[in-house]
């Protein structure tokens, strides 16, 4: 498919094809950095800008464009994961690699010159800090998007349930912290006006699940169970949870 004077393009799919495979693969930062930051700051640039042919007087100007290029395929990018639901790391690996790809065979359908420079760069130690920061400062925004993304919790909340058991034998009460710290919680549980359990301290950790199934005597009419949860500082309600356990 590629011509041996197209090496760039079939190695420039290659990378893209492997930055896919470590961010669909492996959650470790440093991989996926090394993998994706380049394809999506350089490398598709270069592969879009042979796809239409612009040429290069130097690798500085070629580099100048190809960065261009790429953010603005990362600018379309963005606004198509957006409106796909999309916006994620493997969305954003795939969306470069289709582009890549993309660019590529369109290249090489192109045929022509295999790719090279007219003059040598005229490389100084500015250019050179320039483009360690550029690197340094992408590769920290990438790191900062899929560390946040990995942590992000929209929602922290404590869930709180009272179900009761089929025969209507026991009720089972339940506590799920999805707080960012432990917690201390009394619970008490009353069934037709009367307690019928209570629970003082009850201590559950960020993601912890606590449940205990209570016993009930049989009735032969439906009855009412009133689950409440309370945070022991200042003693208010904080949950609240009821069921109907039907009678015989």
């Amino acid at each position: 498919m590629f011509a041996p004077n197209h090496r760039d393009l079939l190695i420039a799919c290659l990378w893209a094809s492997l930055a896919v495979v470590a961010v669909a693969a492996t959650d470790n930062t440093i991989l996926r950095t090394v993998l994706c930051v380049p394809v999506a700051i350089l490398v598709c640039g270069h592969t879009v800008l042979r796809a239409i042919g612009i040429g290069a007087a130097s690798r500085a100007e070629h580099l100048a464009y190809a960065v261009g290029a790429s953010l603005v395929v990362g600018i379309a990018g963005g606004m198509a994961l957006n409106a796909a639901g999309l916006l994620s790391p493997l969305g954003w690996a795939v969306w470069f690699w289709l582009a890549v790809v993309g660019s590529s065979l369109t290249a090489a359908r192109r045929g022509g010159p295999a790719w090279t420079l007219v003059a040598a760069p005229d490389v100084r130690r500015w250019h050179v800090g320039a483009v360690v920061l550029s690197v340094l400062v992408a590769t920290g925004a990438y790191a900062l998007a899929v560390r946040d993304e990995t942590a992000q919790r929209q929602f922290k909340y404590t869930e709180f349930w009272l179900l009761p058991s089929e025969d209507g034998g026991q009720l089972r009460v339940g506590v799920r912290s999805g707080e960012e710290k432990g917690e201390r919680f009394d619970l008490d549980v009353i069934l037709d006006g009367q307690p019928l359990a209570t629970f003082r301290s009850v201590e559950v950790a960020p993601g912890q699940t606590w449940t205990r199934e209570l016993p009930v005597a049989p009735a032969a009419v439906s009855r009412r169970a009133v689950a409440r949860l309370f945070r022991p500082d200042d003693n208010r309600l904080y949950r609240s949870a009821s069921a109907l356990l039907t009678g015989r």
